[in-house]
């Protein structure tokens, strides 16, 4: 198989002994001041909070688009349906869920 001169082009030498400088550079200031990885935030995801309170108000199941809109409301903004659902889904796992899942969609508070 022949090169064809791939090997050969000056754009390319040119671009790769700039990424060379760039990363030993990055080398020496992470030598000179390494950067220590931050802890994750110990608290509770704020839209599994809001889900949890309108079920406690809540005094039957609510299917899960009820209780989107219902914390939408209850937060006095939009809140996206995802985080919502996967609250719901989180709030229901786990060693001990705060939400129970009745049946296909339908949640309530644990008990």
């Amino acid at each position: 198989m022949e090169d064809n001169g791939a090997r050969s082009n000056p754009q390319a030498r040119v671009e790769l002994a700039r990424l060379a400088d760039l990363c030993c550079r990055l080398r020496r200031e992470a030598a000179q001041n390494p950067r220590r990885p931050r802890s994750a935030p110990l608290r509770v995801s704020p839209v599994l909070e809001m889900v949890v309170l309108v079920l406690e108000r809540a005094d039957r199941p609510m299917r899960a688009r009820e209780v989107h809109s219902a914390a939408e409301t209850l937060a006095g903004m939009p809140l996206r349906w995802p985080s919502v659902r996967a609250a719901l889904s989180a709030g229901a796992s786990g060693d001990s869920p705060r939400v129970q899942r009745v049946r296909y969609g339908v949640y309530q508070l644990a008990r």
